[in-house]
């Protein structure tokens, strides 16, 4: 089957997805909304170009909880805890199945988070997080992979013989973001982000800035953020948008390129990374009481020494709150 198919069957499911979530849409103002369930994928089939490669896809889930406190006494406007379990999937090449040609590890990376994120009247926002996860046959990459691709009818993979050695991780994360101007009209605002992780999955440290324009909210209580959970009283405007967000990355390890941190024997084909990796993300979000919607692709300059190229993927989230 073509990846047109598969690219067919994905929109299919999410289709109904977003259906479920507005029959379940009660259409009236709600007193508080303290808690969100969202799902995450990323495909690099996304982009319609009949590709299949690097980081070919990734799913998550999420689940955000909004601390039913007011803090009138100090700046900090909202703090929202947050779980997410994912898992992700690397692969040469178009599947490429000779050692020789492969140009990236075949890996998987099953992991967990929590985060706790605090939103400050001045439109700025500190997350605070640690991500634990593991690598090798005991995330299952092998078997995701090859079911999916026997259910479509896709081809044959066996590139999985000379995947990386397992090896568990542990990440510390932080980003931050501020609000640096906007417009007159509310229409446009522009903020810097950054974002950094030290650990023994990935140790790099990312900014730039982050162009909205549209119908958007105070990053307190915007889609962007993840922050429109609220308490009783409160009222969380519609947001329909387009964003740019360009990063900078110095990068210090990732360890679905050069395998495990601390092992000797790291798995049979590993690289080195290029340290500055530029990633630029284009999309669009609608937000409306209940329901998230996100669509974004992402482009990332060239990752690994060797003779890989660029990769770009496309991104889809749908989220519900409750």
């Amino acid at each position: 089957m073509s990846l047109r198919s598969i690219n067919h069957t994905r929109f299919l499911l999410i289709g109904w997805c977003i259906f479920l979530c507005l029959t379940t849409y009660d259409g009236h103002a709600q007193t508080e909304l303290l808690h969100e369930l969202s799902i995450h994928s990323d495909n690099d089939a996304y982009l319609f170009i009949n590709q299949d490669q690097y980081y070919t896809n990734g799913i998550d889930f999420n689940y955000r909880k909004l601390i039913n406190k007011a803090f009138h006494a100090t700046s900090v406007k909202k703090k929202i805890w947050e779980i997410t379990v994912g898992h992700k999937l690397y692969n040469a090449y178009n599947g490429s199945t000779e050692i020789q040609y492969m140009d990236r590890p075949f890996t998987a990376y099953l992991y967990a988070s929590i985060n706790q994120g605090r939103f400050y009247q001045d439109e700025s926002h500190l997350s605070l997080g640690i991500e634990t996860g593991l690598y090798g046959k005991g995330a299952f990459g092998e078997q995701m992979q090859e079911g999916f691709h026997n259910l479509f009818g896709f081809y044959e993979i066996s590139g999985w013989d000379y995947q990386l050695r397992g090896n568990f991780t542990v990440d510390l994360r932080a980003n931050y973001s501020r609000l640096w101007l906007r417009s007159n009209s509310g229409k446009m605002d522009l903020q810097f982000y950054s974002s950094m992780s030290l650990g023994l999955n990935q140790t790099f440290l990312g900014i730039g800035p982050v162009l909205r324009l549209g119908k958007i909210n105070a990053l307190y209580e915007s889609a962007y953020t993840g922050s429109r959970l609220f308490r009783k009283g409160e009222v969380v405007n519609k947001e329909r948008y387009f964003y740019y967000r360009p990063m900078l990355f110095y990068r210090l390890y990732d360890a679905s390129i050069q395998g495990g941190m601390l092992l000797d024997e790291k798995g049979p084909v590993t690289f080195g990374i290029k340290p500055w990796m530029l990633s630029q993300v284009v999309g669009f979000t609608y937000a409306h009481r209940r329901l998230t919607i996100d669509a974004h692709l992402q482009f990332n300059t060239k990752e690994v020494k060797s003779t890989a190229t660029a990769h770009q993927f496309g991104s889809l989230s749908i989220g519900y709150a409750f």
